[in-house]
């Protein structure tokens, strides 16, 4: 791309919140390119968490990963904005009122930059135990794509946090009987979520456990369990699947090669998404600001915020 060529915006990272503001830079008449690193975009509801139900998108009392995905282009899509899919951006150069952007697919250029990157590189976080690893692919899994796996199985839900109660709750009702653990004393889901997995006659909510290691013959059968105050239990939990929700492994670390100001794996921002560094901003879950609210419904917000300020700046 050439000068000429510089994009008035380009977005990093295409997951619901950067297709919201590719959304947002074609109502204000911006030209703008979206970057994602993978093969297509929709970010961790795409890649991760297809059949995974959302409750928190006004609009939606509930939707999948991949049907939001498909509202999200049907919205953008309907600009011109370009997507430009298997881009690794690997450093951010300022020049004369442009910015560089250099990739494993050249160097495209930008009067700003809005980085929706979430958490970088979205790896789920493995047990890395190896008595537990050995059954992905017989009955462990680390990734969803079919609830319909779950039919009538005995599950076992690892896991304290949203993810794990959001696929204790979309299975809830195929399941024969879900048990979801979590090492702590109190789950730290959403209240909410955590009332109606209270309320389900098939789930079993299990404070104080950890899981040791898993047994089976070609499929996990059996889960042992530690109680976390008092140690390994003698008596294992019989399972025909196994959910490990644990987090994700976060991959932002380049943006401080940026020179953009990283609070843990996150990159600060002002009121107005700005990260400090001249025409570029950051939404999403990759930026945070006291009182932050990890909820896509707020990323939706926060890049609505960063496209306006974007036009203040390129006196759009």
């Amino acid at each position: 791309m050439t000068m000429a060529d510089a994009a008035d915006v380009t977005i990093i990272g295409g997951g619901p919140v950067g297709l919201f503001g590719m959304y947002c830079a074609g109502l204000n008449c911006l030209d703008a390119q979206l970057l994602e690193s993978l093969d297509r975009v929709g970010g961790q509801l795409e890649h991760l968490y297809p059949e995974k139900p959302i409750y928190d998108v006004g609009g939606f009392p509930k939707i999948s990963g991949r049907e939001l995905i498909e509202q999200l282009k049907r919205q953008a899509f309907q600009y011109s904005g370009r997507v430009v899919p298997n881009v690794t951006a690997s450093s951010l150069e300022t020049g004369s009122l442009r910015h560089r952007i250099h990739t494993n697919q050249g160097i495209f250029e930008s009067r700003v930059v809005i980085i929706t990157a979430g958490i970088g590189e979205f790896i789920p976080r493995r047990m890395n135990i190896p008595a537990i690893d050995q059954f992905e692919g017989r009955g462990l899994y680390y990734v969803v794509n079919q609830l319909s796996d779950f039919d009538g199985q005995r599950v076992l839900v690892v896991g304290g946090g949203d993810s794990a109660a959001d696929w204790a709750m979309a299975i809830a009702d195929r399941a024969q009987q879900v048990t979801m653990i979590h090492r702590r004393d109190a789950f730290q889901c959403h209240k909410d979520s955590l009332r109606k997995l209270q309320s389900h006659s098939a789930v079993a909510l299990v404070p104080n456990r950890s899981l040791l290691r898993l047994e089976g013959d070609q499929q996990v059968q059996r889960a042992y369990l530690q109680d976390t105050k008092e140690g390994p239990l003698a008596d294992p939990l019989t399972v025909d699947r196994v959910i490990i929700a644990i987090g994700l492994v976060a991959g932002t670390a380049i943006f401080q090669e940026w020179g953009l100001p990283l609070e843990g794996h996150e990159i600060r921002v002002a009121s107005d998404m700005s990260t400090g560094r001249p025409g570029v901003y950051a939404a999403g879950d990759v930026a945070t600001y006291p009182g932050k609210v990890k909820l896509i419904a707020a990323g939706f917000g926060e890049v609505a915020t960063a496209v306006e300020a974007a036009c203040k700046f390129l006196g759009a």
